[in-house]
């Protein structure tokens, strides 16, 4: 967070900065058929046409080099796919590490072995988040549409035992939760068994709708309220195994209500930053390019990069990546991110209006923004009161 603050603060001031973090998608391949899963909204024709369209490894390592080159700090292996699905990832993996970079890797957890898991251990690879619905085996293969728990569970453990043997504490692990109406009363039993095998972090996301099945998966307003209840029952033990988690944000009913209309959130809490700001007058009054920066309802455009299995890249994972015709096949890093089309993407955002296109953002994102625009409206008051 640290990092991110002072480029974004640096951005405020006219010094333009490189990314801090890219999302890569290495594959749209997965050995899952997960209910949730964005893949249930596409024709088998379309994703197999996906799958010839996907970068060469070749340039997949190429990308790697010129991310360090580049000054990125973090690169995130996430679905997609399954990340492992695709036998280069490994080799980017080791390759993000020979450059110093922090590596975080999402997977379903299956594909994970013996030789994987000592090679993640060896290079000190920083965080592996498995994605858990469920704390028993006929709740975690059903929303995961393949009989998985019991191997993943299996190589969690092989994990954090080649850990210990090796005397290492990276890498870091956490569970990624997508929580629906089937398995929201079981958040107390997926907290048991995060701690049992060892788990870091835990946390959750309400389900983002993408197809009819994942419709299906949504929690009615009473169960959206016997949520709430079921996270005051997981806060006192999440604390007491000392577990890091953002269940506590969502006993706020919009975070789980808007799913689908996160870009209406994000504005909203914008808009009520302003209003702070302001002492109650309307955000138009704000005119200074610096004001307006630290009031805009998302920072992506200036922090992060989204590169997805065919080569799109855009500021983030939705429409705008799925959409764009600009790829890194064609162009390199730097000159996209220094450039006109990185630049669209952030004179949209200074407008302080977001395009549907970002309806279906993660709500991580609406917790990290408002994080990030309270610290950089606190250095900012301390610069003026130190010079």
């Amino acid at each position: 967070m640290d990092e991110k603050v002072k480029r974004l603060i640096n951005w405020m001031n006219g010094r333009p900065q490189p990314p801090f973090a890219i999302e890569l998608i290495p594959t749209n391949k997965c050995n899952f058929n997960c209910v949730s899963c964005w893949r249930k909204s596409a024709s088998k024709k379309g994703i197999k046409k996906r799958y010839g369209e996907e970068l060469s490894d070749k340039r997949l390592i190429q990308l790697i080099d010129e991310a360090s080159e580049l000054g990125v700090k973090e690169i995130a292996f996430v679905g997609g796919g399954e990340p492992l699905y695709r036998g280069i990832t490994l080799e980017l993996m080791k390759r993000i590490k020979s450059h110093n970079i922090s590596g975080d890797l999402v997977t379903n957890g299956s594909l994970l072995n013996k030789e994987i898991i000592e090679a993640l251990v060896n290079i000190r690879w920083d965080r592996v988040k498995f994605s858990i619905d469920g704390s028993t085996s006929r709740l975690q293969d059903n929303l995961r549409g393949k009989k998985c728990f019991d191997r993943i569970i299996k190589n969690i453990k092989l994990l954090n035992e080649t850990k210990k043997t090796s005397g290492k504490m990276l890498p870091m692990i956490g569970f990624n939760v997508v929580v629906s109406n089937r398995n929201y009363k079981d958040l107390p039993n997926i907290v048991e068994l995060a701690h049992e095998v060892g788990c870091n972090e835990l946390l959750i996301l309400p389900v983002t709708v993408f197809s009819k099945e994942g419709e299906s998966l949504k929690m009615s307003q009473k169960q959206m309220t016997e949520f709430q209840q079921v996270i005051k029952k997981c806060l006192p033990k999440l604390k007491e195994y000392d577990m890091y988690s953002n269940m506590d944000k969502f006993t706020d009913l919009r975070y789980i209500e808007k799913t689908n209309s996160m870009h209406e959130l994000m504005m909203e809490e914008s808009e009520k930053a302003a209003i702070k700001k302001e002492s109650g007058k309307k955000r138009c009054s704000i005119k200074s390019f610096k004001e307006n920066f630290k009031l805009v309802p998302c920072f992506e455009p200036w922090l992060h990069i989204t590169i997805i299995a065919n080569g799109n890249i855009a500021c983030c994972f939705n429409n705008y990546v799925w959409e764009t015709n600009v790829s890194v096949k064609d162009h390199k890093l730097k000159e996209l991110w220094y450039g006109p089309y990185f630049e669209t993407y952030r004179k949209q955002i200074l407008t302080r209006k977001l395009s549907e296109a970002c309806a279906t953002c993660c709500v991580w994102r609406i917790f990290e923004v408002n994080r990030i625009r309270k610290e950089i409206e606190l250095r900012d008051k301390w610069r003026f009161k130190i010079f």
